[in-house]
């Protein structure tokens, strides 16, 4: 039976692994091992081994008896799913929010879409990409809360960190797509304190649609981008193109040819 401090080391170990998951520090493929991990964390085995367990519940890695335990790779079809189903839930959530979020909770959204503002209107970079990014959260989880639904804001939970994974898996989000992105939620807010259901679960729709485009472009950009290098080296490679043997014939003509010449160049000689 596990005890209130193992249960407490084995969620602060499940958290940490997770984090490292979505900020990309294990890529998908990678191999976990428990004891060079338990080392790292200062914990024993048993709560690594209970963390990888809901890890590979909740669908972040595989758990295999022969080969160990390795950080997921998500499919196109998952990938899909994952966004469809996010469509469902969060427009249910987002009804519920529009009805149900409170002045306090607006204003912390509106405050936080102020600044980010201004950190993105200094340049698109990794600074601006981190900053809408945490607004983004907090905009998703500020509704999420706002709803009041516990069961379904568990599952978009998951769904949501899915979705930030993802997000830090392919190529960064361009300048235009950060000006979109922040206009969005700014639309999405202005519904919220509208508390106009159906515009907010509309606008949040299309964000969420928005964001899964974002995810096909960028990985379309990066296949692009790893192909090129390849035709480059392909090219480079290539042996030289030589020059066709000549046919018998030819060879032929050339012997005749030079014989003739040699021939008049004696009877030239001879005449002078």
């Amino acid at each position: 039976m596990m005890t209130r401090d193992t249960s407490a080391r084995a969620y602060a170990a499940y958290e940490t692994i997770k984090k490292r998951i979505i900020e990309s520090g294990f890529l998908p493929g990678s191999k976990l091992s428990e004891e060079r991990l338990a080392g790292e964390l200062g914990l024993g085995r048993s709560p690594i081994r209970s963390a990888f367990a809901r890890l590979n519940s909740e669908g972040w890695i595989d758990i295999s008896p022969q080969s160990g335990s390795y950080v997921r790779a998500l499919g196109e079809r998952e990938i899909a799913e994952i966004f469809e189903l996010r469509l469902v839930l969060e427009s249910h959530v987002t009804d519920l929010a529009a009805r149900r979020i409170t002045d306090e909770q607006l204003r912390k959204l509106q405050l936080a879409l102020k600044r980010t503002k201004v950190v993105a209107a200094a340049g698109a970079d990794k600074a601006a990409f981190d900053e809408i990014d945490a607004v983004d959260s907090m905009v998703h989880l500020t509704i999420y809360e706002a709803a009041g639904n516990a069961l379904i804001s568990r599952i978009l939970l998951n769904l949501w960190e899915k979705a930030q994974w993802l997000k830090k898996l392919v190529s960064p989000s361009t300048p235009a797509r950060m000006k979109s992105w922040i206009a969005e939620l700014e639309g999405i807010v202005e519904a919220l304190a509208l508390h106009d259901p159906r515009l907010a679960v509309q606008r949040v729709c299309d964000h969420v649609q928005h964001g899964e485009q974002s995810h096909q472009d960028s990985k379309a950009q990066g296949s692009r981008a790893a192909a090129t290098p390849a035709r480059a080296a392909t090219s480079s490679n290539a042996p030289a193109k030589r020059r066709p043997a000549a046919k018998p014939a030819q060879r032929t003509r050339s012997k005749a040819d030079a014989r003739a010449r040699t021939a008049r160049g004696q009877r030239a000689s001879s005449s002078r």
